[in-house]
């Protein structure tokens, strides 16, 4: 079972200003629905300043972008023992889904981490790593602030790519929160 990191702290600009873990969606938060779909049990760290209820850890300082929150939620897992470490966004909540995926690419072969890829972009908060690659990766980073998550994906040895479904799409603006509503209205 890897440990997850949960990257919800960005400042939500082109929604905004808005917390992102807190929108709703089919009634639920997407902190709580992301959260929902990880396997039981599993070591969690919530990267986020919000106050959402729940343990979480932030970067210092606040809104460091994606590198540092990686950081921070990587040092709240130290105490973890797990091989692996999965990286989630808040605004992709259904990416847990693709975790098994993940999982079976990064045991069948010696990558340093698997990524999801979707339109032919990887998608760096949509990744399992084996953790000691992740460690060294970070280190290899020095300070993380401002630091985008591909820097710190291009400093895994290797990586293999996994083909996603639109369920690691994350919602980036009103209009496709909007969208991602009526979907999941008309499949109910």
């Amino acid at each position: 079972m890897p440990g997850v990191i949960v990257l919800a702290g960005g400042r939500g600009t082109r929604m905004g200003g808005v917390d992102k873990a807190s929108i709703t969606l089919a009634g639920e938060r997407l902190i709580d629905r992301l959260l929902r779909q990880l396997p039981y049990g599993a070591p969690v760290a919530v990267v986020s300043p919000y106050r959402l209820g729940m343990p979480q850890v932030c970067e210092s300082p606040l809104f460091g972008g994606p590198a540092a929150g990686i950081a921070a939620g990587h040092a709240a897992l130290v105490s973890s023992s797990e091989p692996t470490t999965a990286i989630f966004a808040v605004d992709a909540p259904d990416s847990p889904r693709i975790l098994p995926v993940l999982e079976q690419a990064l045991e069948s072969s010696d990558a340093d981490a698997a990524v999801a890829a979707l339109d032919g972009s990887l998608q760096p908060l949509c990744a399992l790593w084996r953790t000691k690659a992740l460690t060294r990766a970070l280190e290899e980073l020095g300070d993380p602030r401002n630091k985008p998550a591909m820097h710190l994906l291009r400093l895994a040895g290797t990586i293999t790519e996994v083909e996603a479904t639109p369920a690691v799409r994350d919602i980036d603006t009103l209009e496709e929160l909007r969208l991602r509503r009526e979907r999941l209205a008309t499949q109910r």
